[in-house]
Parts: C-alpha cells; structure tokens; sequence
C-alpha cells in the first residue's frame, strides 16, 4: 500500500463528513468552536455593583483622585503590574494587579516622574501634564501620551496633548512634544481653552494609536464633546497625527511652524451627551470597544463600537439623583486596554465646590444572569 492511503482516506472522510453534517457539527468534531458557538455579550445588557470608596488619607493629594487616566502597563518579565496615576504631578506605582485600590498606598510625592515642576515647558505643560495611556512599544521604549495644561497663573488652563518616551521602564522620561492642538493658540486672556481630557488605545487590527479625546465642536449644540485622531506611525510620534473630520482622519493634528491644529469634529454616535475623559478598552468578551466618559450633567455614560470609529448611542450608567460621577476609568484583570465578561469601573464621585472626591469603584458583570 501507498505510504500517502491512510491520510488519503482521512481526507476523504473528512470531505464526506463535511458534506453530510453542518459546518457547526463538523467544527466540533475536530475541537475547534465556530464564531457562532462562541459567547458573546451584550454590551448595554450587564449587571452593575454598588460603589466601594477606598481610602485616599495620607496619600499624594489626597481626595483629588482620580483625576483623569490611570494607565496600566504590565511587566512581561516580571508579571507585576505599573500604573500611572494621572494628575498635574503623574505617579508611578508597582504592584502584582492592575486594580488602583492595590496600589494607592504607594501615591506619594517621592514616586512623581512627570509634569509640573518635572518635565514642564512654558506656554505647553507649565500647569501640569497628565498621563492619558501609556504603551510599551516594539524597541522596548514606553510611549506616555499626556494631557497638558499651560496657565495664567491661576486655575484656568490652554490645553492640548503630547507625547514624551521612556527607556528606563517610566522612572524618567524626555520633556515631552505636542501632538494634538486646537486651530488657534493660546489666548491672551485667561479662559478655559484648548484640548484634551482624552485617552490613548492602540488599535492592533488597523495598525494604529487612536486618541479619543474632548474639543469645543461647532456642530448641532456645540460643547465639548468626544472627537478622535490617530496615526500610524510605531510610536505615536509628533507630526504624524490626524484627526477626525466627520469622515476619515485628515485634519492636522498639529502643525509646529503654526504652533496650532486642524479643526475638530465630534463623534456622530456620541453627539447626544457632551462630556469628556473617556476611557476606552477592547473587550474581548463583547468583541467590540467599549468606552465610558462624563457628562457635563455628572453622569457617566457607556457605548460601544466594533471598529473603533462607529459609534452606538451612550447609555447612562449612574444616576446624578444618587450620587455625581466623574473621571471614570475601566480596568480588568489585563490592565486598562482590554477587558473580559467582568470589569471595573473606578470614578471620582461627590466631588465638592473644592473639587475634593471620593474615590470609588464598581464592578461590571455583561454575563447574563
């Protein structure tokens, strides 16, 4: 007999069975699970927890947390995970999970390693430069994409987005670049202006850094609303960002010699609630993206988009009669970038006429009941 007849018969079978049963019975069969078998949730259907507030006293200023982004970058080596704590001052902290109330002891003026009084560059960051996603890239650099705020001299801040790279794992990094400005410089007289409160995903399928962020928009109602930009280039450098223009990403993200950026557009799916910080992750158990950001009414709200760039109609996820919620922030048991059947989402709730808050969390849960 021909040394080949055996796998010659099992390829036939294989065909013969192919044909006699259903492609869901035949995938089975051999192990494997068709994408129509696999479970996938619903991501405006989920359970929700009731808040947990963890302890901010003794901490690094303490009761202004959060403040924006925590970002989450995980140790291959190692397995620990560091985040950074988004503030005027960023901090880094070290720890064996992703989960903020595991790290907040560690929030102390001695593990500040960027911002204000650090890396700060008149008339860009001199307020302060808030760490808004950070990515490990493929030369083992850290990309630390940052919101940064330029004053007056009191609160009020010109703001817009840059980019500064770490070679020692993020205990020091490069005084930072603008990425991302609004169409016109900064004002002579002080008013809140600028860009920014945003957050930074990379999109492994298109190849891309995308930056959710919030603009002054002139369409229907204009506010500050949810608009985007993006880039291809490896490591998110200056020069190579381009925003959303309702249609495809074309506008200049920003232009040095101008010292100034192209016009922004808001989400068309998220035109219906004005607000700012989002957080964005891919969800591996919803196959889609989801984002949660805050609405101007202390709300927050939720949607979600399989590509990134379509976006479903927000849906509020608190309730502004029980409690104000803002600077919200999902992280799971992988980091801030992706996320399963079961997240957290971390907030700052109750905040004062002083800004103080408290700082709280809640568990997702998109399994059906």
């Amino acid at each position: 007999m021909n040394r080949n007849s055996p796998r010659v018969m099992v390829l036939l079978l294989s065909a013969f069975f192919f044909i006699t049963c259903s492609k869901t019975e035949y995938l089975s069969s051999m192990g494997l699970q068709p994408d129509s078998l696999i479970e996938v949730g619903v991501w405006d259907d989920f359970s929700i927890t009731k808040p947990v507030i963890t302890d901010q006293e003794g901490i690094d200023m303490a009761g202004y947390w959060p403040d924006g982004k925590i970002s989450v970058v995980k140790n291959g080596n190692s397995g620990k995970f560091t985040l950074y704590w988004g503030e005027r001052y960023s901090i880094r902290t070290e720890g064996n999970t992703p989960f903020p109330e595991d790290h907040i002891q560690q929030v102390l003026p001695e593990n500040r390693v960027f911002g204000k009084g650090i890396n700060e560059i008149a008339g860009f960051s001199d307020g302060g430069a808030w760490f808004i996603g950070v990515h490990r890239l493929k030369d083992g650099r850290l990309a630390g994409f940052f919101h940064a705020e330029s004053n007056w001299g009191g609160l009020t801040a010109y703001k817009s987005i840059g980019v500064a790279y770490s070679t020692d794992n993020g205990r020091t990094w490069s005084k930072g670049k603008k990425i991302l400005s609004v169409n016109y410089e900064k004002p002579s007289n002080s008013r809140w202006s600028g860009l920014g409160d945003g957050c930074v995903v990379y999109h492994e399928k298109s190849g891309q850094f995308i930056c959710y962020y919030s603009a002054h928009t002139t369409g229907k109602g204009g506010d500050y609303k949810i608009c985007m930009a993006a880039t291809k280039d490896p490591s998110g450098a200056p020069g190579t960002w381009k925003k959303w223009d309702g249609e495809r990403f074309s506008n200049d993200g920003y232009d040095r010699e101008s010292n100034t950026g192209g016009v922004d557009h808001e989400i068309a799916g998220l035109t219906a609630r004005s607000g700012a910080n989002p957080s964005v992750q891919w969800n591996d158990y919803l196959q889609k993206w989801v984002m949660v950001y805050a609405g101007w009414n202390n709300v927050i709200y939720m949607s979600a988009s399989g590509d990134g760039i379509d976006w479903e109609q927000p849906k509020a996820i608190t309730d502004a009669e029980n409690e104000t919620a803002n600077y919200p922030n999902l992280i799971s048991e992988f980091g801030d970038q992706k996320g399963g059947a079961v997240v957290k989402l971390y907030y700052g709730r109750n905040q004062n006429p002083l800004g103080k808050r408290q700082f709280a969390h809640r568990v997702i849960d998109y399994r059906k009941n």
